[in-house]
């Protein structure tokens, strides 16, 4: 690999505009703001929703190469570099955890009330170690990308999957879970993460489709990973639902069914089946759309419209100021979105080409 000051040659390297996504992430704040005349409820929940689909999947795609590494996996190739490009994410997804934070007592049900979990819902225990963590999984992904360039990262990719696994599930119990405090669910952190690592696998895959040339084997394994990781989202999904109902326990039905049998979440909560559960399954069921870049491409940006979709439906019906879908969660969708694409196109201009991973080194 050459050490000269000229950059190298990437078979994996994104085109793209960064004053479309600078634009886009202008006009998301702009309407963002502009919402908080309707509601400021309605505005930080938005936020609080964005935030929980685009933190997870900027985290989930960094910590993809780790997965791929620590199972011995070499078909990857150059096209980790792209997912390992969700950790331009990182200062966004801190200052925004901070932001709301600040503004808790505008939309969160912890402040000023004390719940049977006592002083582990004190509304700044719980954000300060949500920042805490979050930072210590950033860390670790750096940690990890900084030794993977060095042909290392056998111990830091195993440790960085660990941290993403334990800190997402405490997002997931903190920022979601919690918002229902009466409402308890030891799988749910499970099912936070897991859906994570299949935003960020969607992800990647758009990303390796929007590639110049991108290798149709390549895309043929993101798309079965894909479909691998919906049908384990599915599950972790379900297995929310059956010790409900086996075991009988009417006190934990109250988060279910305002998502199932009231409109319009349990309309949404229908068409996330057809397009985040069991869709991919049938859209990525054949090798033709897997290795086609323009179809496999659709599907993962239709999975991930699908996700964000998701995160509303999570947040919404747990917090007051109705379940109308307006300007504030477009708005919000789209600053996010902005953000996180400009990041990706500016570290895909500063980070250099991976060494192929042998005889790694710790």
């Amino acid at each position: 690999m050459s050490t000269g000051s000229a950059a190298p040659a990437r078979a994996f390297s994104l085109q793209g505009p960064d004053l479309a996504f600078a634009v886009t992430f202008a006009l998301g704040l702009a309407a963002w703001l502009v919402s908080f005349v309707f509601g400021a409820v309605a505005a930080w929940r938005a936020l609080l929703a964005s935030f929980l689909f685009f933190t997870p999947l900027a985290g989930g795609m960094a910590v993809w190469p780790a997965v791929v590494q620590a199972s011995k996996g070499r078909w990857a190739g150059d096209s980790e570099r792209l997912a390992l490009l969700g950790l331009s994410f990182a200062p966004a997804s801190l200052a925004i955890l901070v932001v709301l934070w600040l503004a808790a007592d505008s939309f969160a049900p912890w402040p000023g009330r004390t719940f049977v979990q006592g002083w582990w819902l004190d509304a700044d225990f719980l954000f300060a170690r949500d920042v805490l963590a979050l930072a210590l999984f950033w860390g670790s992904a750096w940690l990890y990308l900084d030794r993977r360039r060095r042909r290392g990262g056998a111990v830091a990719g195993p440790a960085c999957i660990i941290t993403y696994a334990c800190v997402f599930s405490l997002l997931g119990f903190d920022l979601v879970m919690a918002l229902t405090p009466d409402w308890y669910s030891s799988l749910f952190g499970g099912y936070f993460f897991v859906s994570g690592l299949y935003a960020g696998v969607a992800a990647w895959a758009l990303l390796v489709a929007r590639a110049p040339d991108p290798d149709p084997d390549r895309l043929h394994d993101l798309g079965k990973l894909t479909v691998a990781l919906s049908l384990l989202t599915t599950y972790c999904l379900y297995s929310q639902l059956l010790p409900i109902w086996y075991e009988n326990l009417p006190y934990e039905t109250g988060f279910v069914a305002r998502r199932m049998h009231v409109q319009p979440f349990s309309g949404v909560g229908a068409a996330l089946c057809a397009v985040v559960y069991l869709g991919p399954l049938l859209l990525l069921l054949t090798a033709r759309v897997k290795r086609r870049p323009d179809l496999l491409g659709g599907v993962c940006g239709l999975i991930l419209l699908g996700l964000w979709l998701e995160r509303w439906w999570l947040v919404v019906p747990s917090l007051p100021g109705g379940p109308v879908f307006g300007l504030a969660d477009v708005g919000a969708g789209l600053a996010l979105l902005g953000l996180f694409g400009f990041g990706v196109l500016r570290l895909d201009r500063l980070l250099p080409d991976l060494p192929v991973p042998r005889g790694e080194q710790p």
